[in-house]
């Protein structure tokens, strides 16, 4: 659901990156991809695996009460808008969030999402399905993933597809999310469908341990087929991974991949609040994805998140498995948070925050890109930034600014903050990256950016 929640030691191994130190070079071309009025949020991308001109995004679009679908066939260049579902007569009545995009073998595009009816935390809240054969085509009509049965709502909807074609389930595409029982308590569940989205499988739930506050579900497929589902369990303060190795079917018990020492705020669940963003909870917000290329770390499995503490904002963190979720480096190897970026003294650290991942499938090349405070001693003005690591989440470089301009949420009129993820896409060398940004606010609220971003344009450690 899209209802806005107002508002230990960190051990560092192998990171050659000091905080103190940011690349501001020229950011590259900045493209407004919604180029509407009123407040867009929650952007996300992917790219075709055949064809990397071809590229779909999405968003909210709160004040139409409808979402967003964002269509380029030029690399990014340029875009055409169209929206998804026709909004409801009445705002309050129906709200559609959290869209999620995934594009298979064949061209098939598919938008993932839920609606909440009425919009508000009372409400019901579905998953559905758009599906279209092509870049070009039209959407079909939203399809139903699962019935709620006896739950109280499903919520927070990722989706991926298997584009594997060594995989025995190539083209599967998986939805994953969270479902939340009549008493509240909540874990995560994944669907399949074979038949480009008709028809899905009866949801199978993920965690093996329980809990009872799980959401913000990842989802990723390795060269083999295995799939691998990353999710923040807020009830024991961190975030857990599992592997199937039958398509989804069933999870082996899963792994920690983080932890977290925290003094609970209320409101956020495992999250905390930066002067960048006071109205609002920033998230761990777990993106699992999987290295399957052909090259040297290929079968990697990477959960990368947002280090959220009782000593504040640590930054964009990673964890590192082996195809078989055995930790090769990060928690629990470490003991600790393994950040991308070394630390600076608590006093002058920037905040980094919803943080994404994506490989390279054609190199390995392990990307990370998110908002930067670094440059304002106020921690209010925030940069989308990216760094890449070539040699399997070992080392990272300095960060690039993305973002031509900063954005602030903490201005008057930004009421919907920064939404609760960002987007990243990847492939043959290049980035894509989109985000939330201000740069507009007063004039057409909170606007979708992307930009163009070459393993070129960000050098190398020197001390590699």
């Amino acid at each position: 659901m899209h209802v806005l929640r107002i508002a230990p030691l960190v051990l560092v191994l192998g990171v050659l990156v000091s905080q103190a130190s940011a690349h501001v070079a020229a950011a590259p071309p900045n493209v407004n991809v919604s180029n509407l009025p009123g407040p867009q949020t929650n952007a996300t991308i992917a790219i075709d695996p055949n064809n990397p001109k071809i590229l779909l995004a999405g968003s909210n679009s709160v004040l139409e009460g409808t979402q967003r679908v964002y269509s380029s066939v030029d690399g990014g260049s340029t875009w055409h808008s169209a929206i998804t579902i026709p909004p409801p007569e009445e705002l309050a009545s129906a709200c559609p969030s959290d869209p999620g995009l995934a594009i298979d073998l064949t061209g098939r595009q598919y938008y993932s999402y839920d609606v909440a009816t009425p919009c508000n935390a009372q409400g019901s809240s579905h998953i559905y399905v758009l599906t279209r054969p092509n870049a070009t085509a039209a959407w079909s009509d939203p399809i139903l993933v699962a019935p709620l049965g006896r739950a109280r709502f499903d919520d927070k909807p990722a989706i991926a597809v298997d584009v594997s074609p060594s995989s025995p389930h190539r083209n599967r595409v998986y939805v994953t999310w969270t479902r939340v029982a009549r008493n509240t308590s909540s874990t995560i569940v994944i669907s399949s469908s074979d038949d480009g989205g008709r028809h899905w499988t009866s949801p199978v739930a993920v965690p093996k341990q329980g809990g009872d506050d799980l959401t913000y579900a990842s989802v990723a497929t390795g060269r083999l087929g295995d799939v691998y589902v990353a999710w923040t369990d807020q009830s024991r303060y961190g975030v857990r991974v599992a592997r199937s190795v039958d398509g989804g079917r069933h999870f082996a018990p899963e792994v920690d991949a983080a932890a977290f020492s925290l003094i609970p705020i209320p409101h956020c669940g495992i999250g905390i609040v930066v002067a960048a963003e006071p109205r609002s909870c920033i998230q761990a917000n777990p993106t699992v994805t999987v290295d399957t290329s052909r090259g040297r770390y290929s079968g990697r499995v990477y959960v990368g998140y947002t280090g959220t503490n009782y000593t504040g904002d640590e930054g964009a963190a990673l964890t590192t498995f082996d195809r078989r979720l055995h930790a090769l480096a990060g928690y629990p190897k470490m003991g600790g948070i393994h950040r991308l970026i070394a630390p600076s003294p608590r006093a002058t650290r920037p905040d980094q925050f919803w943080a994404q991942f994506a490989v390279d499938r054609s190199s390995g090349a392990l990307w990370a890109c998110f908002y930067d405070t670094l440059g304002d001693p106020k921690g209010k003005k925030a940069w989308y930034s990216c760094t890449v690591s070539r040699d399997g989440g070992r080392t990272w470089p300095r960060p690039v600014r993305v973002a031509s301009t900063f954005s602030d949420e903490t201005q008057p009129g930004a009421a919907f903050q920064y939404g609760y993820y960002q987007g990243l896409a990847v492939a043959n060398g290049v980035a894509h990256p989109i985000w939330t940004d201000t740069r507009h606010l007063h004039t057409a609220g909170e606007e979708i950016y992307t930009a163009r971003l070459a393993v070129a344009d960000i050098p190398a450690p020197a001390n590699r």
